[in-house]
């Protein structure tokens, strides 16, 4: 089984609050992360250390780049790489969206995200 710092997780949110409150839960679970709180710095940064991470867990609606269109950015540079999409609004159309297909999210997360979940969903995914 893999220890959880061989693995590294990037948070993109605006909202500065949520990316620190998930960075410091991820870091108490023993992952290594990183939070940004811009989509674009956050590409920039991944473009140079790709295959350094595991995750992307981002947000869907923020300045500069949504999170479909970051993760489609992502898509481009690291097929490999997993990709959660965590928002607040209403989903029930968005799996229709083209860009959405082509971005290949594995997982989206419902906001309100209980802890306990995430931590199962992460060690689900970075342990297989």
């Amino acid at each position: 089984m893999s220890s959880t710092q061989e693995h590294s997780i990037i948070i993109i949110d605006d909202e500065v609050e949520l990316a620190t409150l998930f960075k410091e839960f991820l870091e108490m679970e023993g992952y290594d992360v990183l939070s940004f709180t811009d989509s674009l710095i956050a590409l920039e940064y991944f473009k140079e250390t790709s295959s350094n991470h595991s995750l992307i867990i981002t947000d869907l609606r923020m300045p500069g780049l949504c999170g479909i269109t970051l993760a489609k950015n992502v898509r481009r540079i690291n097929k490999n790489i997993t990709i959660f999409l965590m928002t607040a609004f209403d989903i029930s159309d968005l799996q229709e969206n083209k860009d959405f297909k082509e971005a290949e999210i594995d997982r989206i997360l419902q906001k309100p995200i209980q802890f306990s979940d995430l931590r199962k969903m992460i060690n689900n995914v970075l342990k297989e």
